[in-house]
């Protein structure tokens, strides 16, 4: 009896495909693409489609087979340029049963801004509505929960050395919180920090925070945030660095993410 992958596709299907790299596309019996792959060897990549074993890294395979009518495929000169085209054909179509790179909508930014009384801070996967109220923009980060953590913290040291005020207004999908009387000379370390140039701003908010009583008597709260912005810098805003760098700017808007990563790649 033919295999699933033989009766929908072929049985020949495999045999006509190089031992190239490149890029393969599921489509639905609707013509919807349900799935992205892209591969160093593609008839080798699809041979696993064909015949896979009973591993559980093989059940996506069955699954996507089961799900799909029709199977293409498409040659790159390179495992690079397969790699972008993939990434743009997910960011393009945002197949359903792809997960990564589908999703880059979602990386966050931070923003920062300093007005006549407060210093504002914000998270947020809407760059453009920071960027229309003047934030300085940072990002985007890749690891949401780390950043999500280290922006976290951020605001609590900001708690501690200033006094917390509501944000202006209410934006979609946005943590957004002003504070007043926080030193000005705490600026330009808050942006090399976020911008993974030096954790200098750590040490600097620990000696401003020696003058807090508050913080003081909270040294382990203290602690846990600094762990926090100490991980977020290591694993975030240095990588970042290195990729901003490499592309020769400040700030990689969310579409560009993924591109850059892999472009960066020797």
């Amino acid at each position: 009896m033919k295999c699933i992958f033989d009766q929908k596709f072929g049985e020949d299907f495999v045999a006509g495909v190089p031992h190239s790299p490149g890029v393969y596309r599921f489509f639905n019996r609707h013509g919807e693409l349900v799935y992205v792959g892209k591969a160093k060897d593609l008839r080798r990549r699809l041979s696993q489609y064909r015949a896979p074993k009973r591993v559980k890294a093989h059940r996506k395979m069955k699954r996507i087979v089961k799900s799909s009518a029709r199977l293409e495929f498409e040659v790159t000169a390179s495992e690079k340029d397969a790699l972008l085209l993939e990434n743009a054909l997910i960011q393009q179509h945002r197949p359903r049963l792809n997960v990564a790179g589908a999703f880059s909508f979602l990386y966050p930014s931070i923003g920062l801004k300093r007005d006549a009384r407060h210093v504002h801070l914000a998270l947020s996967t809407q760059a453009e509505a920071l960027a229309k109220r003047e934030f300085r923009l940072f990002g985007c980060y890749r690891n949401r929960s780390i950043t999500k953590a280290g922006f976290e913290a951020l605001l609590k040291l900001f708690e501690w050395l200033g006094h917390p005020e509501r944000a202006p207004e209410r934006l979609p999908y946005t943590s957004w919180q002003r504070f007043r009387q926080i030193p000005k000379e705490l600026d330009s370390a808050v942006a090399g920090f976020l911008l993974g140039e030096s954790d200098a701003f750590l040490e600097a908010a620990i000696l401003q925070l020696l003058e807090k009583p508050a913080a003081r008597r909270q040294a382990a709260d203290v602690q846990e945030c600094m762990e926090s912005l100490k991980l977020f810098f290591d694993t975030e805003c240095r990588k970042l660095k290195s990729l901003r760098a490499e592309l020769g700017v400040e700030y990689i808007a969310q579409e560009e993410r993924d591109r850059a990563s892999i472009r960066a790649e020797p």
